[in-house]
């Protein structure tokens, strides 16, 4: 249970959302995601794979299991239409499970050491969606998301139908899965630049 926390925590000291064109909740991909106003509201979930975490240490003679100020994670994880993970500490879905649109990949920095992990801001995260694929694209940055927690981030643009898109991404931690990383939901209200 400890170490399914710690692998949770510190995954999630990088993760969030962010969409492009694809299938949402089973629908078509939809190649125009803004209504005539210039904003569009979607959820999607988020399941990291404890088995793609990186962590490099700021001071390397630190056992691997130690977090302190200054590391750096790298993980990846598939992207599920919304609703569609469980939540919980001991949920046992499987990350790489079929069903995915997408995938996430995320880098974090660590703000506080392993003891003050539960700290609001214990990291800074970028998370970069592919959905379905790297042609289409949306980057989203800001603080991490503590266990059961939900932080907001910034949408800082995409590619293709997302090029020009910014707005608020609110993520919540839903617990963690098989691998021992988390699932996450994420509510993304975009907004098209006017400066486009």
């Amino acid at each position: 249970m400890k170490h399914r926390t710690f692998m949770c925590l510190a995954t999630t000291a990088l993760a969030a959302l962010t969409v492009g064109t694809f299938a949402i909740a089973g629908q078509e991909p939809n190649h125009q995601p803004f209504n005539d106003g210039g904003r569009k509201t979607f959820t999607i979930d988020v399941a990291l794979d404890a088995g793609t975490l990186v962590i490099n240490h700021v001071d390397p003679s630190k056992p691997p299991t130690d977090q302190n100020r200054g590391d750096t994670l790298v993980i990846d994880g598939t992207v599920y239409p919304g609703y569609t993970l469980p939540s919980g500490i001991n949920a046992t879905n499987d990350p790489n499970a079929p069903g995915g649109i997408g995938k996430i990949r995320c880098r974090a920095l660590v703000l506080v050491p392993l003891a003050d992990i539960t700290t609001p801001g214990a990291s800074f995260v970028t998370e970069m969606y592919s959905l379905p694929n790297d042609d289409r694209m949306m980057l989203v940055d800001g603080l991490g998301a503590n266990l059961f927690k939900t932080v907001r981030r910034a949408i800082l643009g995409g590619t293709r139908d997302f090029e020009g898109a910014t707005g608020e991404a609110v993520e919540t931690n839903l617990g963690t899965n098989a691998s021992g990383a988390c699932n996450l939901r994420i509510q993304f209200k975009l907004r098209r630049s006017e400066h486009r």
